[in-house]
């Protein structure tokens, strides 16, 4: 404000100043509705960690520091000339990451209907800047940080030692002194144009505004944030010889101004991850060397084999429940011989099996990326979603009833933001990203975060083909770390059962698969009896020796064991697909039905019981008779009756998911045809 009066007093004082900073035109104009309900919503984002969750330089600095300098490195002492120094590089590197980051929303199709939110503002004002789409910014604060993470990591080694950047009340001095003197002019009706030769350096408000005008001379210019250097390297800069007037908003491609395509919060949040969609879709569409489509399967899974799938599936669930009770802290240590055992953790490595079979299945059924995508995402989080929110309800009020129901090894308390967002995101295994974090009570989500990484993992290999398919791969695995690729190739074995065609035919063949089925168990039980888990485990700490394996492997500690529980288990399940190929199957019969209602709900079991396990601990009385019945019953009955709303109900959120994509789409298209149609109204001008 005080910048724009000297401004307003150096053109004349034309009219009264306050009106010639606020206009009505500008500031009563719908656009301007929208900018206020978009900065609430990205303070809302914001308030949940996710913008910074995605902005970590600071951890890929220090993992490059110390991966050149080792345990020997000793810094340098900094001074005020090195500090001048880091302060320009750390500003530059940011800037161009932000310019190729603004570049890529405008110039790839898939990116810009999230970018466009932001361009679709009919007019400019300071508030306008928080007119994004969330996910612009978690995409370009990715960008940065990785890029601005090693360009820091080398000043530290270089000639640093220690980062110390020129501030102002803690900012970063060039970034204050930029913003305070022209920031908010950008997205304003003030033109302000620094000259022609300074413009060649230095981005002005004149010329960022330029940059959302709609007329074709002015697309694709000036994406440069502080620095117009890059635009001038890359043949991307506009400087105005005067002041032009110009009409912002979006246009048809032709300099022709359509109607405002996001009218509403929900559609600014919601139409773009269609329109993105529909540009993958059109992409692929018109690409031979981006994705496949994979062959149907050539049979389905049989009763008898998907019911056996079922009460395996079932049986894993309720040994990871009671192994977890056998903790002290829930029954005394009295059945603690299963911790002994260990047999919570053998339950999810077969867990994993199944998911492999299961999941190389569905991807012959699905066929297409699409399809196989939306499958997974609405199975997973019509599940986890609700568990999220139980888990901090219950973890809320169980630690007000008694704390010491809550041991630090098995609660962290984490700031809302960081749970949901390493919940939501299903990334808190992944070490690749940063260090691994519990939910709250519920550890059991650290298989989730494997399941999801195996899912990425099998479905870039399996639909998508040429580089691409070899960047998307590397770049997943580099995210998920080493502890969930340790386990990857156990559930790999599960995928090959499914894809080894078993022979069905010959009595042979029947006599082999009883062998096969029952000895595969018989000999993990005895390898199991005879300290074989032991063993492996410290093969795997001779191994890595100079490293700290738990820190490293983290819940795949036991990956040697862990893979020969997976081989036994397949070779179990290949009998069994062999012995039960032409078995007829009673599917009403009382036992079906009970497996099957309560594999229905295992996905359930397993999210839930942790939370309802201490919230139980925290608030049952320790004399109540029958204490571990009730503790058992109830976890169950919470436990299914969460299935109840959530998990069996699949289908039917699946029907809702299709029926809002299908309005949404209809209504996008109808939008834009009228839009085409229909003049610019001279309010929108």
């Amino acid at each position: 404000m005080i910048i724009a009066y000297f401004i307003w007093r150096y053109r004349g004082s034309p009219g009264k100043f306050s009106k010639w900073l606020v206009p009505k035109y500008v500031y009563s104009h719908r656009s301007n509705l929208l900018d206020v309900k978009l900065f609430f919503a990205s303070r809302a984002f914001a308030a949940f960690g996710i913008f910074g969750a995605l902005f970590f330089p600071t951890t890929v600095a220090y993992a490059l520091l110390n991966l050149l300098g080792g345990d020997e490195y000793e810094p340098a002492q900094s001074g005020w000339a090195q500090a001048v120094v880091a302060t320009l590089i750390i500003v530059a590197s940011s800037d161009f990451c932000k310019y190729w980051a603004h570049r890529a929303h405008h110039e790839m199709k898939f990116l810009w209907p999230f970018h466009a939110v932001h361009h679709s503002a009919d007019v400019l004002t300071p508030l306008t800047v928080q007119r994004v789409h969330p996910i612009e910014p978690l995409l370009r604060n990715f960008l940065i940080s990785i890029v601005v993470g090693v360009v820091q990591g080398l000043c530290l080694y270089v000639f640093l030692g220690d980062i110390n950047i020129l501030t102002i009340g803690g900012a970063n001095a060039l970034y204050f002194l930029f913003n305070a003197l022209s920031a908010n002019f950008r997205h304003s009706h003030i033109w302000i144009s620094y000259g022609r030769v300074i413009e060649h350096i230095l981005i002005s408000p004149a010329q960022h505004q330029i940059h959302h005008s709609v007329a074709t001379k002015h697309h694709d210019k000036n994406y440069g944030s502080m620095f117009a250097l890059w635009d001038w390297m890359f043949g991307t800069l506009y400087i105005p010889s005067e002041q032009e007037k110009l009409t912002f908003g979006v246009s048809d491609g032709a300099g022709k101004p359509i109607d405002q395509p996001y009218p509403s919060l929900t559609a600014a949040l919601i139409l773009p991850f269609k329109e993105s969609w529909d540009a993958i879709e059109g992409r692929i569409g018109t690409s031979a060397g981006m994705t496949q489509t994979v062959a149907p399967n050539t049979e389905s899974i049989q009763p008898g084999f998907s019911l056996w799938l079922d009460f395996l599936r079932a049986s894993a669930a309720f040994t990871v429940l009671v192994g977890h009770m056998a903790h002290i802290r829930f029954t005394r240590g009295d059945y603690y011989f299963l911790r002994d055992w260990n047999v919570a953790s053998d339950a999810v490595a077969v867990f994993f099996v199944l998911s492999g079979v299961v999941i190389a299945y569905a991807a012959g059924r699905d066929q297409t990326l699409g399809r196989y995508a939306f499958n997974r995402i609405s199975r997973i989080y019509s599940v986890l979603v609700p568990a999220l929110f139980l888990t901090i309800i219950f973890d809320a009020i169980g630690t007000r009833v008694d704390m010491t129901a809550y041991p630090d090894l098995y609660y962290s308390s984490l700031p809302v933001g960081e749970f949901f967002w390493r919940g939501l995101t299903i990334t808190n295994l992944w070490t690749g990203i940063s260090d691994w974090v519990r939910l709250g009570t519920n550890g059991p989500i650290w298989s989730l975060s494997y399941e999801v990484g195996f899912y990425l993992l099998f479905g870039s290999i399996v639909f998508l083909k040429g580089p691409l398919r070899i960047v998307i791969v590397a770049l997943i695995a580099l995210l998920v770390g080493i502890p969930v690729l340790a386990m990857f190739p156990a559930w790999l074995i599960g995928v090959l059962v499914w894809k080894k065609t078993p022979d069905t035919h010959s009595s042979y063949a029947r006599i082999k698969a009883w062998f096969v089925a029952i000895g595969s168990i018989l000999i993990l039980v005895a390898l199991k009896m005879t300290g074989v888990p032991e063993t492996l485990e410290n093969i795997t700490i001779q191994a890595i020796k100079h490293h700290n394996h738990d820190a490293v492997l983290v819940y795949s500690d036991e990956v040697l064991w862990n893979t020969a529980i997976a081989i036994c288990i397949a070779m179990h399940l290949h009998g069994v697909r062999v012995l039960t190929a032409d078995l007829p199957m009673r599917n009403k019969s009382l036992t079906s039905r009970s497996i099957r209602w309560i594999a229905g709900g295992s996905f359930s079991l397993y999210l839930v019981h942790y939370p309802t396990l201490h919230l139980l601990d925290a608030v049952l009385p320790e004399d109540l008779l029958g204490y571990d019945l009730w503790l058992l019953g109830l976890t169950l009955a919470i436990c299914f009756g969460f299935a109840a709303l959530f998990e069996r109900p699949l289908k039917q959120y699946r029907a809702i998911l299709r029926n809002a994509w299908n309005r949404i789409s209809d209504a996008s298209k109808s939008q834009l045809k009228v839009a085409q149609r229909s003049p610019q109204s001279a309010e929108n001008r």
